[in-house]
């Protein structure tokens, strides 16, 4: 059970208010209130904050408690959501505001107190989690000032250090000596996982097209920041009308999204040095950045001026020159994975966070977008490298046998049980179980899954003794599991306890500018595979690569450039077969596309697929090969989706 909180109730139907505070007083919980709308709920945290809240969405008055949850985040007070309503567009509204849990309604007790037991190891393994984070920069911090080495490098050394605390795609540093703008400009972009771009005032040149003087007068015309600050989407197009650098980085280099960290000198300089993060993504800073600022600000003034200190004493004058491109292509783990987009970059940086801890994993995204390479490096930068990783396919399997596969099960449990069978928990034991396609497992078997992970010890089916097990859980699907929670398909209890550390995979239309290295990354592992010497793809057959909309993602571009590789005439792919898909069918710009379900996305190309073939499954040429499903998994995809021959 989970240790005793302080609660907040925020619901306006008294009800199931009162029936919520009963089963939580029953279970040793304190309720500081009852709130029936939004100004109620302040009112209760300005009195006395709580350590979690139990939020409805729809509320008396005009906010609701999705309007609250932005306040709850600020305050860095966990929230769990109870809603009657199961629409998705609400259900995915909710989703953005990242809460601990998500009950609907009508929830039983044994769901209740799950979801809070889950939402405080949430709440637990995040600030653990920051202060470990924290903590190792500090140390890094000391390590640099130790070292030696040119200017540029040290700085590019506590960026790259603060890139595990700060999401960014570009970092300008703005260096002030006695209150005055310094001559040298200096940042770095970043290009790969752990390789970044030096950006100084001929790169900036080179990528603005402006003259060394016009991009002096615009900094001299911008102001910095003297305080953390941030400006994201609209607030960042504002600031660049008044502040023309941001206005030209933003241009020049598409960026949406800024954050101001000056780190001011204390005691050799009258002036600072202003790191100034830019990112992409329109929403990629708030508040908690704020406070992890403040923070950082001390040990970052600290080692500077010790840098400073130390570099006074050194003669400048044999200075070597720094590098422009500091690389590390080839890091363990991500072998699999190719691209340097920044999504994927982000995402790379998730899995570093979480790969050292035990931390229930949960990947999610369309089908094809890679979700095995994922759980395969987080496995790989975990402490359980040197033990096992096994896989097991969820909805490969007959509802009858996934118990005996995951399990095992004893000789003569039953028909056809001839000897003892050791299942994927205990092949997995010290390693990693990795469950894909968890969608699709049957309710009933839901639940001794459930058993298995809380309690760590499975029975064989035809057993009584039950079996610890010591395994780490990834799992992987590409439905929406909250709308399968929300229509009774999926446990709630059990999405919880494997939604601890969630990874959404971007489609491959999301990350157009990975498609030309994983076209030539295929195009080497299959020119070699089948002894052709095809080493190039031409200029038009790229922009027909790029111009593709990819409901099929990376599975489908492999399996195209495998298909080109074979078709090829010379050491030059010129065309690539893509789909003629019916425009009308999909249109990636409607809006009919991104609220349709996966499967019904799949379902769809499924059905396009099979027209453009003429109806033939197997052979070259027919769906099984352009989707890259063996035939009899194509047909049991279509007896599940409901594809019938009348269909196509």
């Amino acid at each position: 059970m989970a240790k005793p909180l302080k609660i907040l109730i925020v619901e306006d139907q008294f009800v199931e208010a009162n029936h919520l505070r009963l089963m939580l007083k029953k279970a040793g919980h304190s309720i500081i209130g009852i709130a029936r709308s939004v100004p109620d709920a302040k009112y209760y945290i300005s009195q006395e904050k709580p350590e979690l809240v139990l939020l409805d969405i729809f509320l008396s008055g005009k906010e609701t408690g999705i309007d609250l949850a932005e306040k709850l985040k600020e305050d860095n007070i966990p929230f769990i959501y109870l809603s009657a309503n199961s629409n998705e567009e609400v259900l995915n509204k909710a989703k953005l505001t990242h809460p601990y849990g998500f009950l609907v309604k009508p929830f039983r007790e044994r769901d209740l107190l799950i979801t809070i037991e889950i939402a405080e190891y949430h709440q637990q393994h995040g600030i653990e989690s920051s202060i470990r984070k924290e903590l190792l920069f500090q140390q890094q911090l000391k390590s640099i000032a130790g070292k030696k080495g040119t200017w540029d490098d040290r700085v590019l050394n506590i960026i790259t250090s603060l890139q595990a605390l700060i999401s960014f795609d570009l970092v300008m540093a703005v260096f002030y000596v006695d209150n005055k703008l310094s001559n040298k400009v200096l940042g770095y972009a970043r290009t790969g996982l752990h390789e970044y771009q030096k950006i100084g005032i001929e790169e900036l040149q080179n990528i603005t097209a402006l003259k060394e003087f016009e991009i002096n007068e615009l900094r001299n015309k911008s102001k910095v920041e003297t305080i953390a600050t941030f400006y994201n989407d609209l607030d960042f197009a504002k600031i660049c009308e008044k502040t023309p650098i941001k206005k030209m980085i933003a241009t020049s280099m598409n960026m949406k999204s800024n954050l101001m960290l000056p780190i001011p000198f204390k005691l050799l300089e009258n002036g600072g040095l202003y790191l100034s993060f830019f990112s992409r993504q329109p929403n990629n800073y708030n508040k908690n950045v704020l406070n992890l600022c403040e923070r950082l600000q001390d040990p970052l003034i600290y080692a500077i001026e010790n840098l400073i200190s130390e570099d006074r004493k050194l003669d400048q004058k044999g200075i070597s020159k720094s590098h422009e491109n500091r690389k590390n292509v080839n890091v363990s783990g991500f072998e699999s994975i190719v691209g340097k987009s920044p999504i994927l970059l982000k995402l790379f940086d998730h899995i570093i966070q979480v790969a050292p801890a035990d931390t229930t994993v949960l990947i999610t995204g369309e089908s094809g977008t890679g979700k095995e390479s994922i759980a395969n490096s987080v496995h790989k930068l975990s402490g359980r490298k040197n033990e096992a990783f096994v896989k097991i396919n969820c909805s490969a399997l007959h509802p009858s046998l996934i118990e005996s596969e995951l399990f095992g099960h004893e000789k003569g449990s039953f028909t056809g049980a001839t000897e003892k069978r050791i299942g994927k928990f205990e092949q997995a034991n010290n390693g990693t179980l990795f469950l894909d396609e968890i969608g699709d497992m049957p309710l009933e078997m839901q639940a001794k899954l459930l058993r298995a992970i809380q309690e760590k010890e499975i029975e064989r089916v035809g057993g009584n003794i039950p079996v610890k097990v010591n395994v780490r859980i990834i799992a992987a699907t590409n439905c929406n599991l909250e709308k399968e929670v929300a229509d009774g398909r999926f446990r709630l209890d059990l999405y919880y306890r494997l939604n601890v550390f969630p990874i959404q995979l971007p489609p491959l239309r999301e990350r157009k500018e990975d498609i030309g290295l994983l076209a030539r990354h295929f195009i080497a592992l299959y020119s070699a595979k089948t002894g052709k010497n095809v080493t190039e793809i031409s200029e038009t057959a790229l922009k027909s690569l790029l111009s593709y909309q990819w409901p099929g993602n990376i599975r489908e571009l492999e399996n195209l450039i495998e298909r080109s590789i074979l078709l090829a005439k010379t050491d030059t792919i010129e065309h690539i077969p893509l789909p003629a898909f019916d425009e009308t069918k999909i249109n990636i710009k409607s809006n009919e596309w991104f609220f349709k379900t996966i499967q019904e996305n799949e379902r769809e190309h499924i059905i396009n697929v099979l027209e453009k073939c003429n109806g033939r499954i197997r052979g070259a040429g027919g769906a099984s090969e352009i989707l890259g499903l063996p035939p009899t998994t194509l047909a049991s995809r279509m007896q599940k989706l409901g594809i019938k021959r009348s269909h196509f």
